[in-house]
């Protein structure tokens, strides 16, 4: 498989853009290749984010934690991009990612830290649902509830 190589975010953008969702996954972006989207002012629009199947890795994650740009982001897709719970834990620590509402991040290496950093996420205090594995989705209704997709 051939490598594709982003040198602008616009090359991200390019058909990937729908109104205010930006649909990037299975796009195989690294770290080096987010950083062209932090950069964008054109990130300031998005409220939905798919990024799921990439290769966003807990550094890439830190980064996004600390983008600006992102402060009207509303649904966030991190499915199957090798985080751990320290990027986890970044996530729960962003001062800008206060708009969030829904998280998904199944597929990656989460195992309890990062699980807790989003109960108790003193910024994250719009956010309403998560999904960390398979049948894991955790709702958050006077108080976290967690609902496996058996019930």
């Amino acid at each position: 498989m051939i490598e594709k190589i982003f040198i602008k975010a616009e090359e991200i953008f390019d058909g990937r853009l729908r109104g205010n969702q930006l649909m990037a996954s299975g796009v195989g972006l690294k770290p080096k290749d987010f950083r062209l989207l932090w950069k964008s002012k054109r990130m300031n629009d998005v409220t939905w984010l798919d990024l799921d199947d990439n290769c966003l890795g807990d550094e890439g994650v830190r980064e996004l934690a600390n983008c600006i740009l992102l402060t009207n982001l509303q649904y966030l897709n991190l499915n199957n991009n090798g985080l751990t719970d320290q990027g986890v834990v970044a996530l729960a620590g962003s001062p800008h990612l206060i708009n969030l509402k829904r998280l998904h991040l199944k597929g990656n290496d989460i195992r309890g830290e990062g699980l807790l950093a989003l109960f108790n996420s003193a910024t994250l205090g719009n956010l309403q649902t998560f999904q960390i594995h398979d049948g894991w989705s955790c709702r958050k209704r006077e108080g976290w509830r967690y609902k496996s997709k058996d019930e």
